[in-house]
């Protein structure tokens, strides 16, 4: 009888165990899931900071032609603020990566 009540416990024992793994996976899977919606969400912001990036990029080029021929496109200020905002452009883009 002894060995019947502890075959018993041994079985109760390795369900507890195997629901509790169970649960386990079933929050690991959740966190998964919550992480990639995050990655998802990061690789698409990413993706438009590289194109507002390009998109400024091509602006400075631009106007770096035109004050070369000439007349100057921006003020000192105006070109110290064009600086920091790509600066900023920049440092989010490599917080990303």
């Amino acid at each position: 009888m002894d060995q019947l009540a502890n075959i018993e416990s041994q079985i109760k024992t390795l369900w507890e165990k195997a629901q509790q793994a169970g649960d386990v996976i079933n929050r690991l899977r959740e966190e998964r899931h919550q992480l990639q919606t995050k990655v998802d969400q990061l690789e698409q912001e990413l993706g438009r900071l590289r194109s507002e990036l390009r998109t400024r990029e091509q602006q400075v080029q631009n106007l770096s032609a035109t004050e070369s021929k000439g007349a100057p496109a921006f003020s000192n200020g105006e070109k110290e603020q064009l600086t920091a905002k790509v600066k900023e452009l920049l440092a989010r883009i490599d917080a990303y990566l």
